[in-house]
């Protein structure tokens, strides 16, 4: 696969994990209690989402910007998760929460960590392949 589509992929996968998440953090409470109950889910979705919609879109940021660092990608990350949960005071029935960013930070954070993992372990195989041709 050229590098360009795979970049392409990436960087799609983190446009559509971040309109999920700006979706889902812009509903008004009232809607977003009955989309839950109608999920019927054994477990509350925010929690689940904000820290899995983090470690997607920092893992998906990472691999396509490896220029930002992990720093960088940090700071991105961080100030998404900051303005929706600051936009959340102007949306009927919703109010930010300092555990929701504790979410997304830990989100983040465990997705950069994902992708220097993932990236180190290809630098690996691609050294161990070159060696053996």
């Amino acid at each position: 696969m050229p590098t360009n589509s795979r970049l392409a992929r990436v960087t799609g996968a983190f446009v559509l994990f971040f309109l999920l998440f700006a979706v889902g953090g812009l509903i008004p409470g009232p809607l977003r209690a009955a989309i839950e109950s109608c999920l019927g889910l054994p477990f509350s979705v925010p929690p689940v989402a904000h820290f899995a919609l983090f470690v997607a879109m920092a893992f998906c940021l990472s691999w396509a910007s490896p220029r930002l660092g992990v720093i960088g990608t940090l700071a991105i990350m961080l100030v998404l998760g900051a303005v929706v949960e600051l936009l959340q005071e102007w949306i009927p029935g919703r109010t930010p929460s300092w555990e929701d960013f504790l979410l997304d930070t830990l989100g983040a954070g465990l997705g950069c960590l994902a992708c220097l993992l993932v990236k180190r372990s290809c630098e690996k195989a691609a050294v161990s392949f070159n060696k053996e041709n």
